[in-house]
């Protein structure tokens, strides 16, 4: 487990979301981390559904189809030019869609990992706000390893590790130590390894970049 390889991904970020927005230079960013990190632990919980006690659907959201970029999910690589048919414009040219095979899908993902890895990029962001970077700041901390086959987790478990998580998001500069071990708790628990977790976060981050690229 590499922390500090993905803080110094984190920090190259969050830079260039400063440069974007020059009016959090020299602000307390540290309010509005926080609340994003709530808010993402919630669509993280959304994702898993255990805690949806009055449904019967509770099995967590593992695999996701996802819309092909080049056509925009249509299958039509000429799709801009839909509405104009609709407009009474017609006649614009279908283009099957190579990338996609004309399915209007280019692979599929793990919505809860990547809620999870969400997670994990404003946990990272607060650490580098509030200067805990350090080894020592995070000493001690690892990933869990994986659960051998006799021992399980509850869904009342995973509820309570959620709920320290966003308990320890109120005072992060007192226990951002321990929100950072809970939430490798967390991650162990919904089943991810850590190497599944740090490719999330990478990919995710690449595609953090590009959204700058392209004014998001």
């Amino acid at each position: 487990m590499n922390l500090t390889k993905l803080f110094e991904t984190q920090r190259i970020l969050d830079a260039r979301i400063m440069e974007k927005h020059l009016e959090l230079v020299g602000q307390n960013n540290i309010e509005w981390k926080i609340l994003a990190l709530q808010v993402e632990l919630a669509e993280c919980a959304n994702e898993w559904r255990g805690f949806k006690k009055w449904s019967n659907d509770q099995e967590p959201r593992l695999n996701k189809k996802v819309e092909c970029f080049v056509c925009d999910g249509t299958g039509d690589e000429n799709f801009e030019f839909v509405q104009e048919d609709a407009e009474g414009n017609g006649g614009h040219e279908y283009i099957h869609c190579e990338n996609c095979e004309g399915t209007g899908y280019d692979g599929t993902m793990n919505p809860l990992l990547v809620e999870y890895v969400d997670c994990l990029h404003f946990i990272l962001s607060i650490g580098i706000e509030i200067n805990k970077t350090s080894k020592n700041d995070l000493s001690g901390i690892r990933y869990p390893e994986s659960t051998d086959e006799s021992e399980s987790f509850t869904k009342d478990d995973v509820i309570a590790t959620f709920s320290h998580v966003f308990k320890n998001t109120w005072n992060v500069h007192a226990d951002y130590r321990f929100l950072v071990a809970e939430f490798m708790r967390l991650g162990n628990m919904l089943g991810f390894t850590w190497e599944q977790i740090e490719q999330a976060y990478y990919d995710k981050n690449a595609i953090n970049h590009t959204r700058q690229d392209t004014g998001y």
